[in-house]
């Protein structure tokens, strides 16, 4: 590969992992307004049991992040396969979701594995399907007492 078309490259891989932060800084703001510079017009999300397609749909779906008091998405290994505009990606993350339960904090933490395909329009790369893997999930009380009891205080 030649040195312009490594750095297209690396260039393209910067703005696509910047696309992977914005998913998840949208999701932990719940600043569905932005769905726009995240998602295409007609982009789908899918996971077990759902599909959302499109701007309305994304964002009256995700607004059920709203039962958790606080959110936070950890993107960590990202990989993709460019090909021109279009490409195809794996984004993995650890999400946090805090909630409480009978006066109890919990925290629903899940790892999630993003299986993506991706367009580049006029203002940026886009995500034009997501399928959320679910890998592993935990749910717990955020305090143990030394008999293992969960932890009002």
């Amino acid at each position: 590969m030649a040195p312009e078309e490594t750095a297209a490259r690396r260039e393209d891989e910067v703005q696509l992992r910047d696309l992977a932060f914005r998913y998840a800084r949208m999701m932990d703001r719940r600043q569905f307004d932005l769905l726009p510079r995240v998602f295409a017009a007609d982009g789908i999300l899918s996971g077990p049991g759902y599909e959302m397609e499109g701007h309305d749909q994304l964002r009256k779906g995700l607004q059920s992040l709203e039962q958790f008091s606080a959110t936070l998405h950890g993107v960590l290994n990202t990989y993709f396969e460019i090909d021109g505009d279009r490409a195809t990606g794996e984004v993995y993350c650890v999400a946090n979701h805090l909630y409480e339960k009978e006066g109890v904090p919990f925290k629903l933490d899940m790892g999630i594995r993003y299986e993506d395909r991706y367009a580049r329009e006029a203002a940026g790369w886009v995500i034009e399907r997501r399928v959320f893997n679910m890998v592993w999930e935990t749910d717990m009380p955020m305090k143990i007492e030394a008999k293992g009891q969960p932890n009002a205080g």
